[in-house]
């Protein structure tokens, strides 16, 4: 009777037993249940299964578990079943199944006992095997934290649970993080990667998920309530960087876009409006953390709208270019002019500040410089077989050209197409800050001059490394920005800061036998200004607005055109 009570226990345990639990914590809640059931047959005292497994890339800490799963109020007899086993990983499993107190199982039943400890055995190991596969799945591999998909589920269970109302997304960029691994190497920026990582969860806690999205972008979502503590947290974040001697202290800073989640936001909306946040944030020099607002989601469409129209537009030669004429100050005489790219779209003139800061911002900005360029030549071109004499033209390019090795052929070569001499024309280019783009600025200066055809740098005095660019770089032309003369007039009784900068700048340029145009010249004190200074030349309202073709061809026919101004 009794060995049928303990084959009748035997049995229960292994109906309760749940073989496709899908982690080791639930492996052993299981255990549990299928104890309590079987124990009165069996004559079960208690329970234990301990589980050491030894650091991996899954589990960078190891595992070091221990349970009681079973514990009878009368006690228990210690001359029980345990079984000790050696994982493929090289970690422990010991499993240890005792009679209740008073009680002795005999050989027969300790044999039962036993295939109770091996099943136990498989199930926890394979739920071990389950969770660390699941575990891979929302893990990222480099930064131990999770990964897109974890992330995404995690705010899905936040959904189901209608909670999701009460967190904040955070989409985070580590900046400048090229330059963290250009002074440490790329093992080192792995590394801070992993440090910052780490660092974020550990701030996150229980109060939501911190997730990499891949390379330097990050987001994670979190409480309302720790937003504040959470800026705070990241302004003060700096990681020890570089081996032995050359270690150093590395201060990081990072870039925010924040979205508050409202009534009826999936997981997709907040990620969405945090992205949107993020891009105002990288597009603003003044901030790093820039909370979502729906004007930045009307931005973000007229992006997206300006980006589907352009390589259509482009074909359908919708883009006109306008000439800004230049005056020598010496003699107020036509000397030049600036080549500006206007949008003409359904009869309307689209602002270049509409479409060409998006344009530069996905490098599209190429191409419609080409045209533009291409559209000049053909311009001077046909000028001269009207018989018109026409004066340089300077064009802009933007920096993003600076990476096409090919950019100096690609000029000439159009040049060469419409068989121009390059004293006509002028290739402006942005004020640069990068050691890499004055060394490929300063190849392509020189090839220009090999072939007759001007240089000039635009906007000088905006960047960090002008007096660089000054001694470094043999260009024809210094285009001084229009921010130096916009308190530069009658009222300034001729000693403002701008004045004194200006005037050296001029003097400078001079003396590098380069010449010096100031661009946004509005007023006659900011012309008669210019002319003290020795400026060479000016372009602005003041002289002449960005004329249609047409127009500006009137005014390379009529030399005395602008005598009278300025």
């Amino acid at each position: 009777m009794e060995n049928c009570n303990f084959c009748g226990g035997v049995l229960k345990f292994f109906e309760k037993i749940n073989e496709n639990v899908d982690n080791i914590d639930n492996a052993m809640d299981n255990i549990t249940i299928a104890a309590e059931a079987a124990a009165e047959g069996i004559r079960l005292g208690r329970v234990t299964l301990s589980l050491i497994a030894p650091p991996s890339e899954l589990e960078p800490e190891g595992v070091n578990k221990y349970g009681e799963f079973f514990l009878s109020p009368e006690g228990y007899e210690e001359n029980g079943v345990e079984k000790h086993f050696t994982t493929k990983e090289g970690g422990s499993v010991c499993i240890s199944f005792m009679p209740a107190k008073g009680e002795k199982w005999n050989d027969s039943e300790k044999s039962m006992i036993g295939m109770l400890i091996k099943n136990c055995y498989i199930i926890s190991v394979r739920a071990r095997v389950m969770g660390l596969m699941e575990k891979s799945m929302y893990l990222d591999r480099m930064t131990g934290v999770c990964n897109t998909e974890g992330f995404m589920r995690y705010g899905g269970m936040l959904m189901a649970q209608g909670k999701l109302v009460d967190y904040a997304a955070a989409f985070i960029n580590i900046k400048n993080f090229k330059y963290a691994n250009q002074l440490f190497g790329n093992r080192q920026g792995d590394a801070l990667l992993r440090k910052f990582a780490q660092a974020m969860d550990s701030f996150v806690k229980d109060d939501g998920k911190f997730a990499r999205l891949g390379g330097d972008n990050f987001i994670v979502i979190i409480k309302k309530g720790r937003i504040t503590d959470l800026r705070g947290f990241v302004d003060a974040l700096s990681f020890e960087m570089g081996e032995g001697e050359a270690r150093q202290l590395y201060d990081i800073r990072l870039r925010m876009g924040i979205y508050e989640a409202v009534e009826g936001d999936t997981m997709s909306d907040i990620m969405n409006k945090s992205s949107i946040a993020f891009n105002a944030a990288r597009s603003d020099e003044r901030r790093d953390v820039v909370f979502y607002s729906p004007l930045h989601l009307e931005a973000a469409i007229h992006k997206k709208e300006i980006s589907t129209l352009f390589p259509k537009a482009l074909e359908n030669r919708e883009f006109v270019v306008y000439y800004q004429p230049k005056v020598r100050l010496s003699d107020n005489k036509l000397c030049g002019c600036e080549a500006l790219c206007r949008w003409v779209r359904d009869g309307k003139v689209v602002p270049p500040m509409d479409f060409i800061p998006i344009l530069e911002t996905e490098g599209t900005i190429c191409r419609l410089d080409f045209y533009v360029f291409e559209a000049v030549c053909a311009d001077i071109k046909r000028w001269l077989e009207m018989g018109i004499e026409p004066v340089r033209v300077s064009v802009n390019f933007s920096k993003r050209h600076l990476h096409n090795k090919r950019l100096a052929d690609q000029i000439l070569g159009i040049i060469r197409k419409y068989e121009i001499d390059g004293k006509y024309v002028e290739v402006e280019l942005t004020e640069m800050t990068g050691a890499e783009d004055l060394t490929a600025m300063s190849v392509f200066v020189e090839r220009m001059k090999e072939n007759g055809v001007g240089t000039s740098i635009d906007d000088f005095g905006t960047g960090y490394s002008s007096l660089n660019l000054l001694k470094d770089l043999d260009v024809d032309v210094i285009k001084l920005d229009k921010s130096f003369f916009t308190n530069i007039n009658e009222s300034d009784g001729g000693i403002s800061t701008d004045r004194i900068v200006v005037k050296n700048i001029v003097n400078m340029v001079n003396e590098l036998n380069m010449e010096a145009i100031s661009e946004g010249v509005e007023t006659h004190a900011q012309a008669e200004f210019l002319r003290e200074t020795h400026c060479s030349m000016a372009q602005g309202f003041l002289f002449d607005r960005p004329l249609p073709k047409d127009e500006f061809e009137k005014r390379l026919s009529d030399g005395s055109f602008y005598a009278d101004k300025g």
